[in-house]
Formats: structure tokens, sequence, C-alpha cells
């Protein structure tokens, strides 16, 4: 049995299109992808936690971020219940390569138009940006609201 979630977990990730496709990240070994990013530290901005976190995973200097949305998120992982706010932001990073500094990270750039093919997790996130990316314009999800 799952047990109750801990708290809300506060995430910044990061929209990084190049002029290939869209940056995403996964733990080695895994068929799935997420945007990159990390989590909001104690005291610290959304903002800046997404600088910290693409600096600490790809080396990457951003500026000024532009906040596109915000997906909710609940799933359970290793027995335990998660559940996260997924803040998004629209990140302008140069052309090249993306080579991770973390050792269980790795990037790849995938087509827009081959986005549907790849699993994005959170799903309501994944999809979310690819709408984003369609038209954009703000986007919120949240869970669905449940019974006492």
């Amino acid at each position: 049995m799952a047990r109750a979630a801990e708290g809300i977990e506060v995430i910044a990730r990061a929209v990084v299109r190049t002029s290939e496709g869209l940056l995403l990240a996964r733990s080695r070994g895994t068929d799935w992808w997420f945007l990159p990013g990390g989590h909001v530290e104690p005291d610290e901005s959304v903002g800046a936690a997404l600088v910290r976190e693409l600096g600490e995973e790809l080396g990457l200097t951003v500026r000024a971020p532009t906040m596109i949305g915000t997906v909710e998120n609940a799933y359970v992982q290793d027995g335990r219940r998660r559940h996260e706010i997924n803040l998004v932001f629209a990140v302008d990073a140069p052309e090249g390569e993306f080579v991770s500094r973390e050792a269980h990270l790795e990037f790849g750039v995938v087509p827009v138009d081959a986005l549907g093919d790849v699993k994005i997790r959170p799903e309501t996130l994944g999809r979310a940006v690819r709408s984003w990316l369609d038209e954009p314009r703000p986007f919120a999800v949240a869970l669905p609201p449940t019974s006492a």
C-alpha cells in the first residue's frame, strides 16, 4: 500500500527549443523523457532554481526565463505517493551539443514533429508542452478534484 505523500514538491522545468527540436532529459536506462530542471530548494525562487539546475546539469547559463505554464501531477514511485507542481519556463539556449554534467542523466534533442512518438513524463506536461509549441499560450493543468 502506498504511503501518503510527504508534501508537495515544487519543480522548475525548462522548455528549451533549438533549431533541431526540443531538449529533453532522462535517467540513464529508462525509456521515458522529461523536461530538464529540478526541485526548488527552501528559500529559493522558482526562476533561481531553474537557472541553478540547468547550470548544474548542463553548464547552461540562463537569463530571464519566461514562465509559460504549470502542471500538477501525482504518482506512486517505489511505494511512495508523490505530489508535484511543475512550473514551466521557456528558455533560450545556445545552439550546439548538450552534454550532461551528471552521470545519471542524458540529454537529447527531439524534433518537434516527433514529440508524439516519445514518452514524456508526466504525460499531462508532455501534452501541454506540445500544445504550447503549436500555439504559444499560457497553460495550467490541475488534478481533478476528488471526494473525501
